[in-house]
């Protein structure tokens, strides 16, 4: 399997820029995962990964080999890149059963008869619908629809597997489902995966590796585990987790007393503090904030408790995973720990990224 190199890739529409001077790698065998919100240009990517869309500067290589290059020239049709393409819309045929539907490609490629069967009965039970190849798309479920589309494109044996929010039609239930889906066909196929989603809970528990886009721009790349504990901006930092980060402006009462002794231009310092890292206690601690609990919010097999400071009204969210004694209008203490704690200089870049000046202790 080849790796993806993408290297200052952009892409604009008349004069709105979609996709800004993105560079990035995709690892061979990853399962990557294009996070971002809404118009932030990951479809635009992977539609010029996939040979969709021209880039109008910048160049694909996908395992060494130039695909798109518009400075050169070069330009693989979609057809000779060796990539599969599963939309947000599973696009079936609905006058063909779903084993017509998975034999389809392979009968454009005009690959024998017995083959072509054969490979088509390996995918239909490797996705478990052997017992569907009769149905019709009419007659299937948005699951078992997905599982059809992934069968389609599995059976082409792309060297790279692109998946356009190809969960987002589906209710609750079966989007969990379709997650341990996806994660364990990667796991018996190994094809590189690039995975397109605004669902973060989807790039955290699917992705080897993530990159997160706003406006266009790659924001941040790493594990999940790297882009949550480090956010490289206060943008990614905002943007992943669930209940949000809680945010103190810069100067505030609540951002001064929480930025640790020896940090230097204090009043410039935005800080993120994650829900989890707070350590609610009913008596005064060395550090904490002095709040007042405003509501408790159960979510299942966890908490959210809501507090305000008490100096200066900020709203504070902090989880739980005990049932909480607390009641409203209760007086409490908030403290932070360490690992929870971020800061943010006022372009929104994270501060322990900054020349040394600008901090003595971190």
């Amino acid at each position: 399997m080849p790796d993806i190199e993408i290297t200052a890739l952009s892409k604009s529409f008349g004069k709105a820029a979609a996709v800004q001077n993105v560079s990035l790698t995709v690892r061979d065998g990853s399962f990557t995962c294009i996070l971002g919100p809404s118009g932030c240009g990951k479809t635009t990517l992977l539609r010029m990964l996939a040979g969709l869309e021209e880039a109008s500067a910048g160049q694909i290589r996908i395992g060494g080999r130039l695909v798109d290059d518009p400075a050169q020239g070069t330009f693989v049709p979609p057809e000779q890149r060796g990539v599969g393409l599963v939309f947000q819309s599973y696009a079936l045929w609905p006058h063909m059963t779903v084993a017509q539907n998975v034999e389809f490609g392979l009968r454009l490629q005009r690959l024998a008869a017995p083959a072509r069967r054969a490979r088509t009965e390996a995918m239909l039970d490797t996705l478990r619908i052997t017992e569907l190849a009769d149905r019709y798309p009419a007659q299937l479920s948005g699951g078992q629809q997905q599982r059809v589309a992934l069968a389609r494109t599995l059976a082409l044996a792309p060297q790279v597997l692109l998946l356009d929010e190809p969960l987002s039609n589906l209710d609750a239930s079966l989007r969990l489902a379709m997650r341990a889906e996806l994660a364990r066909l990667h796991r018996e196929f190994g094809t590189t995966i690039v995975f397109v989603t605004h669902d973060q809970w989807e790039a955290m528990t699917l992705a080897t590796d993530i990159a997160v886009l706003a406006k266009g721009e790659v924001q941040q790349t790493g594990t999940a585990s790297t882009i949550y504990d480090r956010p490289a901006n206060r943008f990614v930092a905002e943007f992943i987790g669930s209940p949000p980060i809680n945010i103190f402006p810069a100067g505030s009462a609540a951002a001064l007393a929480l930025i640790p002794n020896g940090v230097t231009d204090r009043a410039q310092i935005t800080v993120g503090l994650r829900p989890e890292a707070v350590q609610i206690s009913s008596s005064p601690v060395p550090g904490a904030l002095a709040a007042t609990v405003t509501a408790i919010l159960p979510t299942g097999g966890s908490w959210i408790v809501e507090t305000a400071v008490q100096s200066d009204g900020a709203s504070v969210l902090c989880t739980t995973l005990s049932r909480p004694t607390l009641m409203p209008t209760q007086p409490v203490f908030l403290e932070p720990q360490p690992d929870g704690l971020h800061l943010f200089a006022p372009e929104g870049h994270r501060l322990s990224d900054f020349p040394q000046s600008h901090m003595e202790m971190l």
